[in-house]
């Protein structure tokens, strides 16, 4: 037996009550009845009866909907990554080309596919002109952390005078110096993760103020920490 009320608000003012009782049996074949009892004098609705039947092939529905959708995203994702995979450069480093091309594919994979899961939230707080329910800290952190992130791809992928005391600080007692890992895929998604985070951290500013929903305070203290962290490792 399941039962369920709803109230529901009728143009002009009336409160209706609906109360429905389903019990799927023999007896009623599976279909639920609904009654109504008017609360400040309402006037006389139609309702029909909903059947169980019915509310089970509405959720199998929606169900079979959102995974042809996952299906759909998913299949354009592998394809997306293995055509980057092959056609953009690879790393010379790996030992064969099997390797170099099964690295690429899977690192421009994991590119589209995290990139993509930034557009979304974007999306909906959009759509909703809100941000309700999307924590400020974890925005603010993620700009922290995918700021830092960037630096480090960057400068490693970039900068040879990095990466040549990498490979002296890191060689082997052999004398084989050290190969940087860092690849195209890796800076093409700090740079977009940091934009795409800035901008949903954005979101919360100008749908709803930073004064109405300011971050935590450890937060702030993380973030200074970081700053002062970095400004005392660079100077001293």
């Amino acid at each position: 037996m399941m039962n369920s009320s709803k109230q529901i608000q009728m143009s002009g003012g009336d409160d209706v009550v609906f109360s429905a009782a389903a019990a799927a049996s023999e007896h009623n074949n599976g279909h639920a009845t609904c009654t109504s009892r008017h609360i400040s004098g309402s006037k006389p609705i139609l309702h029909e009866a909903l059947s169980m039947d019915d509310i089970i092939q509405d959720k199998t529905t929606n169900f079979t909907a959102q995974s042809s959708n996952v299906f759909k995203w998913t299949t354009f994702l592998l394809l997306g990554g293995t055509i980057l995979g092959t056609m953009l450069p690879q790393n010379p480093a790996l030992p064969s080309a099997t390797w170099r091309l099964l690295s690429s594919i899977i690192g421009y994979t994991y590119f589209l596919s995290w990139s993509a899961s930034f557009y979304p939230q974007i999306v909906m707080n959009h759509e909703r002109k809100t941000t309700r329910g999307l924590s400020v800290d974890f925005c603010v952190l993620n700009v922290l952390g995918y700021c830092c992130y960037t630096v480090y791809t960057t400068t490693f992928f970039w900068n040879q005078r990095i990466i040549d005391e990498y490979k002296l600080r890191f060689s082997s007692d052999e004398g084989e110096s050290a190969e940087v890992t860092v690849q195209g895929n890796d800076v093409a998604f700090a740079l977009h993760a940091v934009v795409m985070a800035s901008v949903t951290l954005s979101q919360i500013g100008i749908y709803d103020t930073f004064t109405a929903r300011p971050p935590s305070k450890r937060v702030l203290v993380i973030i200074l920490a970081t700053i002062a962290s970095c400004i005392g490792y660079v100077c001293f």
